[in-house]
């Protein structure tokens, strides 16, 4: 796990005439793509493409275009078995470096193994391998101090007060999903006066965050607060609560305290319109811009810096007008 170690569509062939030198900004200094006509071509592995991972594209994109850099992408669609036949296509094809968020946080040391037998460097980024130190480098937001934060509001909100509070778990096989639910529990442990009354493995699905809730609206319907981990999960949550006219405003009285975590385009409307507390939106422009610089570092031959975990960005309703241009889900 991550905090222990450190606290589909056909390939496009590879078009590439080598490495080029290069220096600049970084996180720890940093490497362009190539000069004149040289193109570093990297490949980008996903574990499967949702609605973050396009926000994640289109970040990747815009830190590739100024680091004159070409991107390939690819989809595994939750299989690990594909992921890894993808990768090996992007070494034989000659990638010089690949991006990946792993599938199998196992099963992706023999991928990487292979591209470090070819000399081709492996980052991780957003969702990190069982191990950190199987690639060059990582960076993704911090689970355990976002399921902290998450769980510090819930407690300041309940001020006291008894308060029954739903807890959706995202995939408890990965770190983000493991990590976001400890820090959470780590947080309300001391206040006896808040009682997790269903904790809802939800694998990040909608379908099954509904089902959980609407489950736990049936038998406390007078419930207090939900913890919403992933904010693809929102409108489901939403649905639940307006069935049975729970759904109010941050404003109004009954009002159902939601505290989230992503900064996706959902999450951001959804502080515009004053339906959620507070979500803790993840840093994916400096995730991305900081994972390219560093392939292109190990690339090169150049120092990398080490893992590192990025907090998400506190916001609320009243302070979103403000913090915007922070959030990342403001800017579509």
């Amino acid at each position: 796990m991550l905090h222990a170690a450190i606290a589909s569509g056909a390939l496009t062939a590879l078009a590439l005439t080598g490495c080029a030198a290069g220096g600049g900004g970084g996180s720890t200094g940093g490497s362009t793509g190539g000069t004149g006509d040289e193109t570093i071509t990297v490949g980008v592995s996903w574990d499967k493409m949702i609605g973050f991972r396009e926000g994640e594209k289109a970040y990747l994109e815009q830190a590739a275009k100024e680091l004159g850099v070409e991107l390939v992408f690819q989809d595994a669609d939750s299989d690990a078995q594909r992921q890894s036949s993808q990768i090996e296509t992007m070494i034989s094809q000659g990638a010089k470096g690949i991006l990946v968020i792993p599938y199998d946080l196992e099963a992706i040391k023999a991928d990487i193994d292979a591209a470090n037998a070819a000399g081709v460097p492996v980052v991780s980024f957003d969702q990190a391998p069982a191990d950190v130190s199987w690639v060059a480098y990582h960076v993704g937001g911090d689970p355990y101090a976002d399921g902290k934060a998450a769980g510090e509001a819930f407690v300041k909100i309940a001020d006291g007060k008894p308060f029954q509070l739903v807890e959706l778990q995202g995939a408890l096989n990965n770190d983000n999903g493991i990590q976001r639910s400890k820090g959470l529990n780590d947080a309300v442990a001391s206040a006896s006066n808040i009682e997790i009354i269903s904790q809802v493995p939800t694998d990040w699905t909608p379908e099954k965050a509904l089902a959980g809730v609407e489950n736990a609206l049936q038998s406390h319907p007078d419930l207090n607060g939900i913890y919403v981990p992933t904010e693809g999960q929102l409108s489901a949550v939403f649905s639940a609560l307006q069935a049975v006219d729970r759904l109010k405003t941050v404003d109004e009285p009954g009002h159902v305290a939601i505290v989230s975590i992503d900064g996706d385009p959902s999450g951001c409307q959804a502080l515009k319109d004053r339906l959620i507390n507070l979500s803790l939106a993840t840093d994916v422009p400096t995730m991305t811009k900081n994972a390219l610089t560093q392939l292109l570092n190990a690339i090169k031959g150049q120092p990398v810096a080490k893992p590192e975990l990025l907090p998400g960005i506190p916001v609320t309703p009243d302070t979103i007008a403000e913090k915007a241009p922070l959030v990342w889900g403001c800017q579509s």
